[in-house]
């Protein structure tokens, strides 16, 4: 078998193919086993490593395949390090949002409300807006279920909800930028 940085006379798509056969499975155990990263967001950083790979290849200059294969092993590491980061910073932006008793007119009546978070109202709107099986995709998918177990309610084909899931997530996640 050639090695891998040697591949240079193939076109993109066949570039990615073969390093995506050598190394795509090693990069997911790890990340699942290691970072305790969902599955999601193991194969969005393998992804973007694979992508990133085929990009800056060509600019470094490998002794061996072990070489090679640390340079994936990086640019992955440096994904993860990237991706934990901002997770853990995710995670300190969440505010809680309280309940408060208030009285309504003369007659001392009461009612619970809840004072409205922006962003939680910014996420209704959007979520509004989709279509049905696009909601539930990403509420299913969101709790855990399985890509199997979603089709049957959602009616797409299984091996494409990865893709619909991830572009949903994109673009509803820059919609809530572009409004917050």
């Amino acid at each position: 078998m050639q090695e891998t940085y040697k591949l240079v006379h193939l076109n993109e798509k066949d570039f990615l193919g073969e390093i995506y056969n050598r190394y795509g499975k090693k990069l997911y155990g790890y990340a699942i086993r290691t970072w305790n990263v969902s599955e999601d967001d193991a194969w969005n950083l393998i992804y973007k490593t694979l992508y990133k790979v085929i990009e800056s290849h060509g600019n470094y200059t490998f002794e061996s395949e072990e070489k090679f294969a640390s340079f994936v092993f990086r640019v992955f590491i440096n994904y993860l390090r990237n991706h934990y980061r901002d997770e853990k910073t995710r995670t300190n932006d969440f505010q809680e949002v309280d309940v408060e008793m208030s009285t309504l007119g003369n007659r001392g009546a009461t009612m619970t409300e809840t004072a409205v978070n922006p962003k939680l109202t910014v996420l209704n709107e959007e979520l509004d807006k989709m279509e049905d099986w696009q909601r539930m995709l990403l509420l299913m998918r969101s709790e855990g279920m399985a890509y199997s177990d979603i089709a049957a309610f959602v009616d797409k084909p299984e091996n494409q909800l990865k893709v619909y899931y991830q572009r949903l997530k994109e673009q509803l996640t820059k919609k809530l930028h572009e409004r917050i």
